[in-house]
C-alpha cells in the first residue's frame, strides 16, 4: 500500500476530551519510554504504514452510487499507549465531493470512522508510542482500494 492511497501524518498534539464511551484514557506509565520529540522519519513512516494497513482491512464501503467512490475522507485519530482509541475520530476534510455525490459524503465519512473503531486497538509497539503514533491523520480513498 502506498502512502498516496492511505496517508498518515503524525504531529504531536493535545488529545481532545473523550467523547465516546469506552474509549481508553491515555495515561503515562513507568514503562512509557520518552524519546526525542523529533522521531526518526523512517520509524514514523513504518508506524504509519502499519497503522494504515490495519485500519484499511476494517474498512467496509457503504452501498452508494459509484460516483461517491471518488470522495476521499481524511480523519484525525488519537490513540492511547495500548493501541486503544483515546477519542472519537475527527473528520478533518473531504475531497472529491461534487453536486452529484454530495448526498453520500456523510456515509463515506461514517464508513471511515467505523473502520477506525472496528480496528481498535492497533497493534503497534508500545515503546514507540512517544515516537509519534499517538496521533494519526489517515486518508481513506475507496476508489484506490483493491
Amino acid at each position: 500500500m502506498t502512502s498516496a492511497r492511505f496517508l498518515g501524518r503524525l504531529p504531536a498534539a493535545a488529545v481532545p476530551a473523550l467523547l465516546l464511551a469506552g474509549c481508553a484514557v491515555p495515561t503515562a506509565t513507568p514503562s512509557t519510554v520518552r524519546l526525542d520529540p523529533r522521531p526518526d522519519p523512517r520509524i514514523v513512516a513504518q508506524l504509519t504504514e502499519s497503522a494504515a494497513g490495519q485500519v484499511k482491512r476494517c474498512y467496509r464501503s457503504p452501498k452508494i452510487a459509484r460516483s461517491a467512490r471518488q470522495i476521499t475522507t481524511r480523519l484525525r485519530v488519537y490513540y492511547a499507549p495500548d493501541g486503544q482509541l483515546a477519542s472519537v475520530p475527527v473528520l478533518v476534510a473531504q475531497a472529491g465531493v461534487t453536486d452529484a455525490n454530495r448526498a453520500h459524503a456523510a456515509a463515506m465519512a461514517e464508513a471511515a470512522m467505523l473502520a477506525v473503531v472496528r480496528c481498535s486497538p492497533l497493534d503497534l509497539p508500545r515503546e514507540l508510542y512517544q515516537a509519534g503514533w499517538d496521533e494519526f491523520e489517515l486518508t481513506f480513498a475507496p476508489r484506490t482500494f483493491a
